[in-house]
């Protein structure tokens, strides 16, 4: 998909998008499943709020057609005073420990 390009083929049920978005959802699966992974062993969150802040708004624009799919399960309630990656995780379905 060229850079410039209006819209472009992605592998999403979405159909074609904007590269910046298609790169967004890639770095947003990238991000999340680094995240699972370090949870899953043991680690520390590889994720931050610099990094969450830009991966939320891609997720507001492709998750929901998604979880029909059953790549991110519903999302879940967060308090007010959850920080940027608390906010993205629960958007996606995954508790924050």
């Amino acid at each position: 998909m060229d850079d410039d390009a209006e819209q472009g083929p992605v592998p999403l049920p979405q159909g074609p998008m904007p590269a910046s978005l298609a790169a967004g959802a890639c770095a947003l699966d990238a991000a999340v499943h680094a995240w699972d992974i370090a949870v899953a062993t043991g680690q520390p969150s590889p994720l931050t709020p610099e990094m969450a802040l830009p991966l939320m708004e891609v997720a507001t624009q492709i998750v929901e057609p998604l979880r029909a799919y059953g790549a991110y399960a519903p999302a879940l309630e967060t308090g007010d005073d959850a920080d940027e990656v608390t906010v993205l995780l629960a958007y996606l379905g995954r508790r924050p420990v």
